[in-house]
């Protein structure tokens, strides 16, 4: 699965990645992603999950092709 982060969380994480653990909702990859980096959980708590089709939610079964698009929350204008 690849994974493409943004902002904030580039700080925990590389911009894109490959995670090869399982996951097949967004609740079971925010875990495997704190396996690599614990340190992310709060801001990975807040963060939305996008893949081709848009915003997913926790329970969408993700495929072990996808292209996870994470998402932190953000502000300005």
């Amino acid at each position: 699965m690849k994974i493409h982060v943004y902002a904030r969380l580039k700080d925990f994480f590389s911009p894109e990645f490959e995670l090869n653990a399982v996951a097949h909702n967004t609740d079971e990859l925010k875990l495997r992603l704190l396996e690599i980096n614990e340190e992310a959980k709060s801001i990975l708590d807040s963060c939305r999950f996008a893949i081709e089709e848009g915003f997913i939610d926790h329970d969408h079964k993700l495929k072990e092709n996808d292209t996870v698009i994470i998402i932190p929350p953000s502000s300005g204008g």
